[in-house]
């Protein structure tokens, strides 16, 4: 059983990018986090937006390969995996639009998470000046929050048994059980995914057309994939915090508080990824021999959506030390215990969606590879399939 769930999380993740561009994204919200709550929703948004849409995006491909349907009880299995392309526009944005209020970027073009530039801009830290609340005081200096990595496209795998039913009609089921990370890793936490799909031969109730030497299905799929990641945003305890030297003339820091009192547990942080993809439309195709080349037209509906889970300390300000304080002039900074604080949800696709392909079967082993196109996104779907 263990060999089972391997291969299954194998297929799931590993092929292309998929695992490890979530794990990546999901350190770069803990990094940026620890700067500022509001900070961390606006600079996540634009850098994670391209991801989350085409990550979503590959869960709906790779569904039909052909408008043909299976006879009653027949079956394949299929597995691949899409590949979503990057459109110039999603690979960078501006930080300085973005309107932050600790962190300043000291560039104003910054890479999304999936862009081939893995060099990001600094951004300073800064807090507001306890004695001067219009003056920024910058107590760090802040690299590679927003790094590209390297790639300008995201890879999604998929598995997928069809069987006929009647009618001409086919059910595709795709489905791996939520599987525990750690059994895998040193890492916390788990991934699952399902999605449904149905495809019914049209052509058969439309008189005149019925004869034709073509073959004519509409389609409808769904399908979902869940992430849930431990991570580990430190807590301020276990921060390094420079002797204070009295000679300065700047605000030095030389320890913390928490604003808000209570018990705090950060042993317990996570990040849950969702996306979910949903499509319907028509798949036309004609086989000659071996061959059978397709074109299908449709519409695609994707999601996304990236929460923190568990408790957060928050840098959320600076206080100076007054003249009965140990260390008078001294500064510390003040961070605020956040529960489940980020909730980052792009705006869904809705998009037209069209693409040409083709498949090679020979007995019962069939190979097939597609292009498509979603509103500005584009890419490719390879498969291969076993059919009784």
């Amino acid at each position: 059983m263990k060999y089972f769930r391997a291969f299954l999380l194998a297929l799931l993740l590993v092929v292309g990018a998929g695992y490890s561009q979530v794990v990546k994204a999901q350190g770069a919200v803990i990094d940026v986090l620890g700067s500022g709550l509001n900070d961390a929703d606006k600079l996540m948004n634009a850098y994670l937006q391209p991801f989350g849409e085409s990550f979503a995006l590959g869960l709906g491909q790779n569904w039909n390969n052909t408008a043909n349907t299976l006879k009653l009880l027949r079956f394949n299995v299929q597995a691949g995996f899409s590949v979503v392309l990057m459109p110039d526009e999603k690979r960078t944005f501006d930080p300085q639009a973005l309107g932050m209020e600790n962190l300043r970027p000291l560039s104003n073009t910054a890479p999304t998470v999936l862009s081939p530039f893995n060099r990001g801009p600094g951004y300073e830290l800064s807090v507001a000046n306890p004695e001067n609340p219009s003056e920024r005081i910058v107590i760090d200096t802040l690299d590679g929050l927003t790094r590209g990595l390297g790639v300008s496209f995201n890879a999604v795998p998929f598995l997928q048994l069809n069987i006929g039913l009647v009618k001409g009609t086919e059910l595709s089921v795709r489905f791996v059980p939520t599987i525990d990370l750690s059994s895998f890793s040193k890492g916390s936490g788990s991934v699952g995914m399902w999605g449904v799909g149905l495809k019914h031969e049209i052509k058969q109730w439309i008189p005149g057309v019925k004869n034709l030497p073509f073959s004519l299905s509409g389609y409808f799929n769904y399908s979902r994939l869940t992430f849930d990641l431990g991570v580990n945003l430190k807590s301020p305890e276990s921060k390094q915090y420079k002797p204070f030297d009295s000679q300065s003339t700047q605000p030095q820091v030389v320890g913390f508080d928490y604003t808000n009192q209570g018990t705090f547990n950060f042993a317990n942080q996570s990040i849950l990824m969702d996306a979910s993809s949903m499509g319907f439309g028509i798949i036309a195709s004609k086989k000659v021999l071996a061959v059978t080349p397709f074109i299908s037209f449709g519409i695609q509906k994707a999601s996304f959506s990236l929460r923190t889970a568990g408790q957060y300390a928050v840098l959320t300000g600076l206080r100076i030390n007054g003249s009965s304080d140990p260390l008078p002039g001294a500064a510390r900074e003040q961070y605020t215990v956040f529960t489940d604080p980020i909730n980052i949800e792009p705006a869904a696709i809705n998009d037209f969606r069209y693409s040409v392909g083709c498949r090679l079967k020979v007995l019962i082993f069939g190979i097939h590879a597609e292009y498509f196109g979603i509103g500005a996104y584009t890419g490719g779907n390879v498969g291969v399939s076993l059919g009784f």
